[in-house]
């Protein structure tokens, strides 16, 4: 019977701590790329990215005018460990970034807060990016927008 309790609880406790980001706090976020485009056609947008394809085409747009992933501290990454969170800001005569600077576990949802950290002002116009990557996980992404005071609606 011992033995039985003992089993029962072991197996409880490995149930528990490989369930796939089941507790609330917040989770890793690793910095793949961050910048600005010039001339983009990419849309104002959050976008997850689960897989090769689409992220080698994302590449390839934003390679379109400049080699933008050139400076990025990886480029190759891998789909079973990982998704790609990217964020793509308007195009301004501004100089803005976009900032992802938080992912949270809350309510079985991933909440990604994305914030404009820095607003100056240049004659150049340009879209801020930002790129992340987050451990896999199948669960829902919710983008929360903190909105900088300094910008222009």
């Amino acid at each position: 019977m011992k033995n039985l309790i003992l089993l029962a609880t072991l197996f409880l406790f490995i149930s528990c701590s490989n369930d796939d980001n089941s507790a609330n706090g917040d989770i890793t976020i690793t910095s793949v790329g961050q910048g600005s485009l010039t001339s983009s056609t990419i849309e104002r947008t959050n976008m997850v990215i689960t897989n090769k394809i689409t992220w080698e085409a994302l590449k390839a747009k934003m390679n379109e005018k400049n080699n933008t992933t050139r400076d990025f501290k990886e480029t190759d990454i891998d789909f079973s460990k990982f998704n790609i969170i990217a964020a793509f800001y308007r195009q301004y005569n501004m100089s803005t970034s976009i900032d992802i600077t938080k992912a949270t576990m809350r309510s079985g949802e991933i909440i990604v807060t994305i914030e404009n950290l820095k607003v100056g002002v240049t004659n150049d116009v340009s879209q801020p990016f930002h790129i992340v990557k987050i451990p896999k996980s199948s669960k829902k992404i919710v983008f929360e927008q903190i909105r900088n005071p300094l910008l222009p609606e």
